[in-house]
């Protein structure tokens, strides 16, 4: 809103006349309240999420004869690396 409505809009109230008040404020409450329901699907979600990987890990472990170095992608990287010290020290 200009100042200039302003104006205006005192001079009528001024001069008795009733002004509608425009406000672009939109009043709520401070915080909405909380879902109960949704956290604790939430939490359980997370919880399950971080057993299912430990039971998954626990697997792989088991199926690899619990080294870690026979596990393909370790293998894969620790290869990589590998590479990449004899690139190095070969220039």
């Amino acid at each position: 809103m200009s100042l200039w409505d302003k104006w205006e809009r005192e001079k009528l109230e001024r001069q008795g006349i009733k002004v509608e008040r425009k406000s672009d404020v939109d009043i709520r409450d401070t915080h909405p309240k909380a879902n109960v329901r949704k956290q604790s699907l939430v939490v359980g979600a997370v919880i399950l999420a971080c057993f299912l990987v430990v039971y998954i890990t626990w697997i792989l472990h088991a199926l690899y004869g619990g080294h870690w170095s026979d596990f393909p992608l370790v293998r894969a990287l620790t290869g990589r690396m590998e590479q990449r010290i004899s690139e190095r020290d070969n220039q």
